[in-house]
């Protein structure tokens, strides 16, 4: 079980709102699947060129390639590594755990793509070279705008195992 406090929550929400119809994206951090600090990053997508499309494979990359830049990031995400940099250099300095990965689905279910659990594997070689604890991977839908969806999950070996999230105090 994962433990947020509502005000995380919340601003999950509300950061996915203002980037709608764009993805939103971001870190959380505490400790023991208690999450305390969450980190906002920006998603870049929209600035990278077709060339560093290139972690994108299959349909999600075709899809990519026909779009625009901007709206690239209707569909997708991509952290900022600079931003990225910075947030776990706080965790470490708060002593605390990176916790999970949040980003948003403005017109599908809270649920990982493919794209998200190849993205995930990634990040698990990438993980496990650096000590890294395993990350959780939640979603924020606004697929029914007035009833956003927030869900979280494990990816080990590319499939996705919902966890379920407690709603915590402020």
């Amino acid at each position: 079980m994962l433990h947020i406090p509502s005000g995380i929550i919340q601003d999950m929400i509300a950061h996915a709102r203002e980037l709608a119809p764009h993805e939103c994206c971001g870190i959380l951090s505490g400790k023991k699947r208690n999450v305390s600090e969450h980190y906002r990053i920006t998603n870049i997508l929209a600035k990278m060129t077709d060339g560093d499309l290139s972690r994108f494979e299959g349909a999600k990359l075709s899809d990519l390639q026909r779009l625009s830049p901007e709206e690239r990031a209707d569909i997708a995400f991509q952290m900022d590594a600079r931003e990225m940099a910075m947030a776990q250099r706080d965790i470490r300095s708060k002593e605390l755990d990176l916790i999970g990965f949040y980003h948003s689905h403005t017109f599908s279910p809270a649920r990982p793509s493919q794209t998200d659990i190849t993205i995930a594997m990634e990040f698990e070689s990438y993980r496990q070279k650096l000590n890294l604890p395993e990350p959780l991977h939640l979603i924020i839908s606004l697929e029914n705008p007035k009833s956003p969806v927030t869900r979280a999950y494990r990816i080990q070996n590319s499939q996705a195992t919902e966890v379920s999230i407690q709603p915590a105090g402020p």
